[in-house]
C-alpha cells in the first residue's frame, strides 16, 4: 500500500512540474516572434529615418505591417527593409495619431514574414513583457550598414510598471497604454511589445526624456479595434486565463481520479472486523469484538471473556463460543455442552460441540430470547 502511496504522490508531483513548465516563461516564442518583424525606412524631406513595424494577418503571405503614426507621419516614401538589395514599398492604409498608431500596405504579398499573434487581454502591473525593434543607425540617415536580418532585432526585457491612458502628445486625447522600464528609443519604436509567450500584448511608442524607465507601449487593443472596425484579419493569442482554467480544471479531475483511487485501495485493503452485539440481555446495546480465539459467553470469569452474571441461570458457566473468519466473513457458532442450549434466530438448537456457521445479520441465543446476540461485520 506504501508503494501505492508513493507512486501516486510521484505522479501528482510530475504533474504538477509539467503544468508549471508549461505556463512558464518560454524565450524560444520570443525569438520566434522576430519572423514578424521588419525594419522600415521612412523618407521625408529631412531625410531617411529607420523605424520597426510587424507584420499582421491571418496567413502567410502577408500584405500590412503595424507601426506608430509618428514613423510615418509627413513620409514621402516608406520601404520595408528586406535585405541590403530587396526593399518593398508600403503605402498608409490607415493613420491614427491619437493611439500613435499606423496599419501599412505593402505593394506585394511577403512570404518571408509570420503574420504576428496579437493578445489583447489587458496585461497585469509586473508583467514581464519584451520590446522587440531595430536600432537606429547614429546618423539617422540610410547606410549600407543597414540590414533587415532577424539577428539584428534587440530584445529587451522588462516589467510592465503601471497601466495607465496618456495622451501621445499634448492636444490629443489619452490612448490606452502601459508604462514600463525598458527603453523605446526611435528606432524600435512600432515594434511589438511581447509577453513571454511572444504574443504581441503592446506596441512600443514613445518614452520620456531626461527620465529613466519611463516609456510608454500602446496597449494592443487600441490595435485589435481598428482591426475589427476595418475587418482586417489577424493571429489571435490563447488567454492565459483560458490556460490557467484548463490546468486548473485538468488538476482537479486528475485529484479526483486519484483521491477515488486512494479510496478503493484503502477500501480493498481494509481488513473487516466482525462484532458481536447484544440485542437483549444484561448488555443490551454494547458490541464486542472477535479477538483470534473467538469469543466464549458464561457465566466463569475463569473460562470466558464474555461473563454473564452468575444470577443468570439460563446461561452455563460456560456456555458456548463464536469465531469470525475474516477469509470468508462468516462465524463459527458452538454450543459447548450448555445445560439450557444454544439456539439460532429461527429456534434451531445447537448440537453440542457441533460447530454452525453464521452469516452476518443473523441471530443466537442463550437458554431463552432473554439472551440474544446478533453477529455483523464493520469495514
Amino acid at each position: 500500500m506504501k508503494k501505492v502511496l508513493s507512486l501516486i504522490c510521484a505522479v501528482l508531483i510530475l504533474f504538477c512540474s509539467s503544468a508549471a513548465v508549461f505556463a512558464d516563461d518560454a524565450p524560444d516564442a520570443v525569438l520566434n516572434a522576430r519572423d514578424s518583424v521588419v525594419r522600415l525606412l521612412v523618407e521625408t524631406p529631412f531625410g531617411t529615418t529607420s523605424y520597426t513595424g510587424f507584420a499582421i494577418g491571418s496567413s502567410s503571405p502577408v500584405t500590412k505591417i503595424v507601426t506608430n503614426y509618428h514613423a510615418v507621419e509627413g513620409a514621402t516614401k516608406i520601404n520595408v527593409l528586406m535585405s541590403r538589395d530587396h526593399m518593398i514599398e508600403a503605402s498608409v492604409h490607415t493613420a491614427l495619431e491619437a493611439s500613435d498608431l499606423a496599419i501599412l500596405n505593402v505593394s506585394q504579398p511577403i512570404y518571408d514574414l509570420k503574420p504576428a499573434t496579437i493578445n489583447d487581454s489587458i496585461a497585469k502591473e509586473g508583467t514581464k513583457g519584451y520590446a522587440l525593434g531595430y536600432q537606429a543607425s547614429g546618423s539617422e540617415q540610410l547606410s549600407s550598414t543597414l540590414t533587415g536580418n532577424k539577428e539584428d532585432i534587440t530584445i529587451t526585457d522588462g516589467i510592465v510598471s503601471s497601466i495607465t491612458a496618456v495622451p501621445y502628445k499634448s492636444g490629443l486625447e489619452p490612448v490606452n497604454a502601459y508604462q514600463i522600464n525598458e527603453t523605446i528609443n526611435r528606432g524600435n519604436s512600432g515594434g511589438p511589445f511581447v509577453n513571454s509567450k511572444g504574443e504581441v500584448i503592446g506596441i512600443n511608442s514613445w518614452g520620456v526624456n531626461d527620465a529613466q524607465g519611463i516609456n510608454a507601449v500602446i496597449q494592443v487593443r487600441e490595435l485589435t479595434r481598428v482591426l475589427d472596425q476595418n475587418g482586417i484579419p489577424y493571429v489571435k493569442g490563447q488567454s492565459v486565463s483560458i490556460i490557467k482554467i484548463v490546468l486548473i480544471i485538468a488538476l482537479l479531475l486528475l485529484v479526483a481520479a486519484i483521491a477515488f483511487l486512494i479510496i478503493i485501495l484503502l477500501k480493498k485493503n481494509k481488513k473487516a472486523k466482525g462484532v458481536l452485539t447484544c440485542i437483549q440481555g444484561e448488555f443490551v446495546g454494547q458490541k464486542f469484538y472477535f479477538e483470534p480465539g473467538g469469543i466464549t459467553i458464561g457465566r466463569d470469569s475463569s473460562l470466558c471473556n464474555l461473563v454473564l452474571t452468575r444470577e443468570n441461570q439460563a446461561v452455563s458457566r460456560s456456555h458456548c463460543n463464536i469465531r469470525f473468519d475474516p477469509a470468508s466473513k462468516t462465524f463459527s457458532l458452538t454450543d459447548l455442552a450448555s445445560a439450557n442450549g444454544t439456539f439460532t434466530g429461527m429456534g434451531t438448537k445447537l448440537t453440542a460441540r457441533v460447530p454452525v456457521t453464521l452469516q452476518p445479520g443473523d441471530k443466537f441465543y442463550l437458554g431463552d430470547k432473554s439472551n440474544t446476540f446478533k453477529v455483523g461485520i464493520e469495514i
